[in-house]
């Protein structure tokens, strides 16, 4: 990962943190948005609606005004265009040199040299604004307000989980990452209505999920060691068991170097899980790729001596033949079976057959669950895990991740 990438998304998480201590911290019923219309959250009340935006500037080591001249203009955009009294605006950012929890305001003279700005990537705000927004209005209603550090925010979203009555042993390895994860998941919802949430739903909701979540998110989080291990005891008693009809759906978009290491991932997988007598169902594994790619897996597994059933028959696709169990026989202590594997192309078709032939287990190894899957009356274990190291670790097939 780049340094510019890491930072964006340290940023990313900061905004996530913010926005769960403002959840946490309600005590008016207020309705907080993630990613409102306004601004990066909107803690909404009965008296006022306050838009944050959040800037976490972990390199700059002294606050300078320019580093927020885009944020405010932003601001001062929307404040122009929407004249609501009860709108505050709130600029949230970490600058390392600042004393946490100091708010300042911006005088008439600094919004004039934000206005008078050359930066080309601001042009349109300063042409739109400038000698037309009412300045004295908008700074009465400007907050600037520096935030602690990203770990220093954390343990304080842990001590407001704690006080809301979360379980404080499951904090690390389950409480918080899950709700950094619901934070990061209503982030993406395009429908702005559906990315509200009142604190004690969130609670609640909080409360039910009983698996961590492994995500993009959460492995950026510092407690990563105990995130992947807690996931790991988690499937640990499904994959114990023998007999367990599992699928597997993974993209080559999220596995970092998919196509140099899903052979070998399969192969492992199929030498601790399905080489017994009383491993008696065949294994699906779902790829997202191209068929190009696809056609080659499928050889370098006939090179590696596994067989694999694909449902072709003369070069066309045959769910019969695709859905039925392998001839297997045992003979002088030698287990024979007619395919080891079945392995299907991601497809509408192929989410089909996996809907029609459900399985006990549905592992996920993508950013999110398949549209049109029916997960009803199946255990599916999402696990959003781009390095290979770190999905054998917590599939039970290695012991070490690094």
């Amino acid at each position: 990962m780049s340094r510019s990438a890491d930072y964006t998304i340290q940023g990313f998480i900061y905004q996530f943190n913010k926005t769960l201590l403002e959840v946490l911290e309600d005590t008016e019923d207020s309705e907080i948005a993630i990613e409102g219309i306004i601004e990066d959250i909107e803690v909404k009340s009965e008296l006022q609606t306050t838009a944050i935006q959040c800037k976490y500037h972990e390199t700059n080591e002294n606050f300078t005004l320019s580093c927020i001249y885009k944020p405010v203009l932003q601001m001062m955009d929307h404040f122009h265009e929407n004249q609501d009294p009860k709108i505050q605006y709130r600029l949230y950012a970490h600058f390392p040199n600042e004393k946490i929890g100091t708010t300042s305001v911006l005088t008439h003279i600094e919004i004039d040299e934000i206005l008078l700005s050359k930066d080309k990537s601001l042009k349109k705000f300063i042409d739109k604004l400038k000698n037309k927004v009412n300045i004295s209005e908008f700074t009465d209603r400007f907050t600037l307000e520096f935030g602690p550090s990203l770990d220093e925010l954390i343990v304080k979203v842990q001590k407001a989980l704690v006080s809301n009555g979360m379980p404080e042993n499951d904090i690390d390895t389950l409480i918080y990452p899950n709700s950094i994860q619901m934070i990061a998941d209503l982030s993406t919802i395009h429908d702005s209505s559906k990315r509200r949430i009142l604190k004690e739903q969130f609670l609640q909701n909080l409360l039910k999920i009983k698996k961590t979540a492994v995500s993009r998110w959460t492995t950026e989080l510092k407690t990563l060691d105990k995130i992947i291990k807690s996931r790991k005891m988690q499937l640990k008693a499904n994959l114990a068991k023998n007999s367990r009809l599992r699928y597997f759906i993974i993209s080559e978009s999220t596995l970092d170097s998919f196509n140099s290491v899903i052979v070998t991932f399969i192969s492992e997988y199929l030498g601790k899980y399905h080489y017994k007598e009383v491993h008696d169902k065949t294994p699906i594994f779902c790829l997202d790729c191209s068929l190009e790619t696809f056609n080659n897996i499928i050889f370098r597994l006939h090179r590696k001596q596994i067989k694999v059933n694909d449902g072709l028959v003369a070069e066309k696709f045959d769910k019969g033949k695709f859905i039925a169990e392998p001839f297997r026989i045992k003979t002088d202590k030698v287990l024979f079976t007619e395919f080891q594997l079945k392995l299907l192309r991601y497809s509408e078709q192929a989410i089909n057959i996996l809907n029609e032939n459900k399985s006990e287990d549905c592992f996920i190894f993508m950013e999110t669950i398949p549209e049109g899957l029916d997960t009803e009356d199946i255990n599916v274990e999402h696990i959003s895990l781009n390095e290979l190291e770190k999905i054998k670790f917590v599939m039970g097939m290695s012991d070490i991740y690094e």
